[in-house]
């Protein structure tokens, strides 16, 4: 049986694993994904670079890019409902880009809207089957908070297990693995 080893270890788990997506060309568009990239924590400068980006006629593939850079910006300035509105109109732009899914379980997760955000990643994990998706360490980890914020504890050690499978050694998987107590049936 898999268990938490204390709820109180629930609340000290990481925070959701997000992932910039790369927009080809320059201008404001590409400032956007570099901002994102370097860790901008969603200033409004930042976002507004990003809004000005999302103004001109851009590529349908960029455009859903632009979105998930500019929802990546709201949710780390903690404007989650700004963030899920970009995260879903990525979706509409481009209904198999993994990354999208990715970023909007990550903001889900911080709205604490749990079933949702299993849904969105487990859609995210799904189309990084048919497709390579180096975020799918990302995907898992970020699904395995969600699983162990609904208290299916099984589910959120093996997505772990798997993205460490995917990424050894990465550390905020390795911090979360080693929350769990693991016990041979009885």
């Amino acid at each position: 049986m898999i268990r938490s080893l204390l709820a109180a270890l629930l609340l000290s788990l990481p925070v959701a694993a997000s992932g910039q997506v790369m927009v080809v060309g320059s201008g404001d568009a590409e400032n956007c994904y570099k901002l994102t990239r370097d860790g901008n924590p969603g200033t409004s400068e930042a976002i507004q670079t990003c809004r000005a980006a999302l103004e001109i006629g851009l590529l349908q593939k960029d455009q859903a890019a632009t979105h998930i850079n500019t929802g990546i910006l709201y949710m780390r300035a903690g404007d989650y409902d700004k963030s899920r509105d970009h995260y879903e109109t990525a979706i509409n732009y481009a209904p198999d880009l993994p990354e999208a899914y990715i970023n909007y379980g990550a903001g889900l997760i911080y709205m604490e809207d749990y079933r949702l955000a299993i849904d969105a990643l487990s859609t995210a994990i799904d189309l990084g089957k048919t497709k390579p998706l180096e975020k799918m360490p990302e995907a898992l980890f970020n699904r395995a908070l969600a699983y162990d914020r609904e208290e299916n504890y099984k589910a959120a050690y093996l997505d772990l297990r798997r993205a460490l499978a995917l990424r050894p050694d990465w550390p905020p998987a390795s911090a979360a693995i080693r929350r769990y107590d693991v016990k041979a049936p009885s």
